[in-house]
């Protein structure tokens, strides 16, 4: 049972939707100034540090763990993730708080790329894109599942409960891989940082594509519950149905953007951009008529699911040689286009209102498309299905 890959990787992909549940506590904001006597731009600070924490590590930890035993890698982390949990919960300090949730956020990369890069070893002939998206799934339904319950606990019990909710969840996937996983070592090879690649113009022009497409994305997602109250006066329980909705139609995505890239890997990169840059478009020219409006969003959806495997795929095909620091600068780039797209959208909604969003959504996708079109068509890297 110890070696069955379809009990390692369902295990994994368990402890990636584990991992991914501190960040859903973006839905108790209100809670967690009230815990703590802080203001909501504090505690909206504090939520946020495990974000830009990511974007940041997952530039060089992954790289770090590729030599250790696999399994000692995944119990260390998520010892960690327990042990900063169990603080968390207790502590009234909101400054030991974010302490011990950046602590934690460091090492997220490391155990997600390391994930990644275990599946790619243990899949089967064939299955290896099938593996991968698992345990993007893991992720997408840890945010997406993990922020109702999280906001449902929060909000009916309060912080401490919500947070012993994430611990409890963390602490049985740490369990399970203690008792199942075997060892697996990992490189044996010296470590070292591919900077020739690194330096390529394929990397540098293809890195400074994909990470277009979480800004244009975040830009528009961020801010539609904004625009659907505002503009196509969606409300209440409502508003909550249809972005859960939303959240569910995007899970169906990254499956789907998995067996699309196996099918015809080109293809499906080139025209997500066209394809995302319509519904954009759609969603500005139709913003009056409400059935229009929800129909182009659940289809935005699917698109955004979609997302987490290109990006992932398009980084490890232009650095084959290091898939740990591959999965941990696609980590960075989705954590960072994200809190960019935040911070852009926020200010274009206060400037120019907030249909300007799907115009700037526009803009950076298209970049996007220009620049992927440029490295995939005439840099003609090198796609791993291709």
């Amino acid at each position: 049972m110890k070696n069955n890959p379809k009990i390692l990787l369902y295990i994994l992909m368990l402890s990636t939707l584990g991992i991914n549940t501190p960040l859903s506590i973006i839905g108790i904001i209100s809670q967690i100034s009230q815990y703590f006597n802080t203001s909501i731009a504090i505690s909206g600070l504090y939520v946020s540090s495990f974000t830009f924490t990511i974007a940041i590590s997952g530039l060089f930890i992954p790289i770090f763990f590729s030599k250790f035993n696999r399994k000692t890698t995944f119990v260390s982390i998520l010892s960690i993730f327990a042990v900063a949990n169990i603080v968390i919960i207790f502590t009234d300090n909101i400054y030991v708080a974010s302490f011990f949730r950046i602590m934690s956020a460091v090492f997220y990369p490391a155990f997600i790329s390391v994930a990644l890069t275990f599946c790619e070893e243990i899949a089967p002939e064939g299955e290896r894109q099938d593996y991968i998206t698992k345990i993007l799934l893991g992720i997408s339904v840890g945010s997406i599942i993990g922020l109702p319950i999280t906001t449902g606990i929060g909000t009916v019990f309060g912080y401490q409960l919500a947070m012993t909710w994430i611990f409890l969840i963390n602490l049985v996937t740490l369990i399970l891989i203690a008792v199942f996983f075997p060892n697996i070592s990992g490189e044996s090879k010296k470590l070292e940082i591919p900077l020739s690649s690194l330096k390529s113009k394929e990397f540098i022009l293809a890195t400074i594509g994909i990470i277009m497409m979480p800004i244009g994305a975040s830009i528009v997602y961020n801010y539609m519950p904004y625009f659907l109250q505002t503009v196509s006066h969606v409300y209440t329980y409502k508003l909550s149905i249809f972005l859960f909705a939303y959240g569910l139609i995007s899970i169906f995505g990254t499956w789907l953007g998995g067996k699309l890239i196996v099918i015809n890997d080109k293809t499906t990169l080139i025209i997500f951009q066209l394809v995302c840059t319509l519904i954009f478009l759609g969603l500005f020219l139709f913003a009056d008529y409400l059935i229009p409006v929800l129909i182009l969003f659940m289809v935005f959806g699917i698109l955004d699911g979609m997302g987490y495997n290109l990006i992932q795929y398009i980084e490890t095909s232009v650095l084959p040689e290091s898939p740990e620091l591959a999965n941990g600068i696609f980590l960075s780039v989705l954590n960072g286009g994200i809190a960019i797209g935040i911070a852009i959208g926020g200010f274009l909604v206060d400037g120019l209102g907030v249909m300007s969003i799907f115009v700037f959504g526009i803009l950076f996708l298209a970049i996007a498309f220009i620049l992927l079109v440029y490295v995939i068509l005439f840099l003609k890297i090198d796609l791993k299905y291709s």
